[in-house]
């Protein structure tokens, strides 16, 4: 069982080591190495630009080698990375503990997780949700919707809504000229739950965004999108939890 677990962490740190690439790389616009290795880049120093050897990118040990400084210009390197790597094996832990006993909705559950912390820690770093992850997230969302129904009606009909709603929601943005635009926001959360989320749980989402907003106006703190996300995935979590 402590071989299964530790097994299992190493398979999160490793999706997280990939994360830290794409936290990094997405809201620069530099492509993904190993995509097109003539217009990429392999990983290198973010502050001087060395390229790295295999072994300074090694998830967690890396960082303990390097004392979390640049070997080359000894600048601090950004923590986020390797708290990336330690949450997301420890996601694969926990989901394997309450869900491990279907594979398949393991993978998916984690897979959203994952995605769903990437797109929490670009937001609060760089103030953006990239759309590559959202979309990610969907498409798990319809993989998991065609397990759970069993054919593909009900969730093309709950995303086809979902869409029109988006599209409401994105033409209120376009007049809303604040900085802090929750419409924008809400366009990464409406396609998710509408796959996500099952009929009878999506009051509840509902509900706990409310107060999620009216929370995050009183702290005046960019929260609104980071505790929506998690909301989605534990709600949808419990819900298929209950069911099985």
């Amino acid at each position: 069982m402590i071989a299964s677990y530790i097994s299992l962490f190493l398979f999160g740190v490793l999706i997280g080591n990939f994360t830290t690439t794409l936290f990094y790389r997405l809201p620069r616009n530099i492509m993904i190495s190993g995509f097109n290795q003539k217009s990429t880049r392999p990983p290198f120093c973010s502050n001087c630009n060395h390229v790295l050897l295999f072994y300074e990118y090694l998830p967690i040990l890396s960082w303990f080698s390097t004392l979390g400084k640049c070997n080359y210009c000894h600048t601090p390197i950004n923590k986020s990375y390797i708290l990336l790597e330690i949450l997301i094996g420890l996601i694969a832990i926990i989901l394997y503990y309450f869900i491990g006993h279907n594979l398949e909705y393991f993978f998916l559950y984690f897979c959203f997780a994952a995605l769903a912390v990437l797109n929490i820690f670009i937001y609060l770093e760089h103030n953006f949700i990239p759309t590559q992850v959202t979309l990610g997230i969907i498409i798990t969302g319809i993989i998991y919707r065609t397990l759970i129904d069993q054919e593909i009606f009900l969730w093309l009909a709950s995303l086809s809504v979902g869409c029109i709603l988006s599209l409401w929601v994105i033409q209120e943005s376009m007049e809303d000229k604040n900085s802090y635009n929750y419409n924008r926001l809400l366009v990464h959360l409406i396609l998710p739950v509408s796959l996500w989320c099952r009929s009878e749980s999506v009051l509840l989402f509902i509900i706990s965004v409310a107060l999620c907003y009216l929370f995050s106006k009183v702290i005046k703190y960019r929260i609104f999108y980071p505790i929506g996300i998690l909301n989605l995935f534990f709600i949808s979590l419990f819900t298929s939890i209950a069911s099985s």
